[in-house]
């Protein structure tokens, strides 16, 4: 997913702004099964998920009631499976800031991002999941298969 956002009237390349830092995940049991998939027996359900940003020191729950996906990700479905989109934490400011991922009471990830901030524009240029590299560059979508 990639916003762009124009802030003048006279359009120039220097006037884009790009935020461009949501990521996608599958979530798989050993067995193939798709665990956001509702119909399957031990799936995620999505009103269990949780999202916190660490900031300052402090895990902070994403609710912001005001936008379209208030708590930070949402569970579409995506040809034959089902898939979900995080917007993580880049409010901090940090070069790379950290998104934890509740998925239950029980199980959670840590998804850590490398941020460019130039020109106005916020691009993540590199993803890790519990402190393992998982994506780099712009070469491949920003999607990954989690096995459970």
């Amino acid at each position: 997913l990639m916003i762009a956002i124009s802030a003048s009237c006279n359009q120039g390349q220097d006037d884009l702004v790009i935020v461009d830092t949501a990521v996608e995940f599958s979530i798989k049991d050993g067995n193939g099964h798709d665990l956001l998939n509702p119909q399957n027996p031990g799936s995620f359900m999505e009103d269990e998920i949780k999202i916190f940003y660490l900031m300052n020191g402090q895990l902070t729950e994403v609710n912001e009631g005001h936008l379209d996906h208030p708590r930070g990700f949402f569970i579409l479905q995506h040809d034959n499976e089902f898939r979900i989109r995080i917007f993580p934490n880049i409010e901090s400011g940090e070069q790379t800031p950290l998104t934890y991922i509740q998925w239950n009471s029980t199980e959670a990830d840590a998804l850590k991002l490398s941020i460019d901030r130039s020109g106005g524009s916020t691009r993540c240029n590199k993803v890790w999941l519990n402190d393992n590299l998982i994506w780099e560059g712009f070469e491949t979508e920003r999607f990954f298969e989690i096995v459970k």
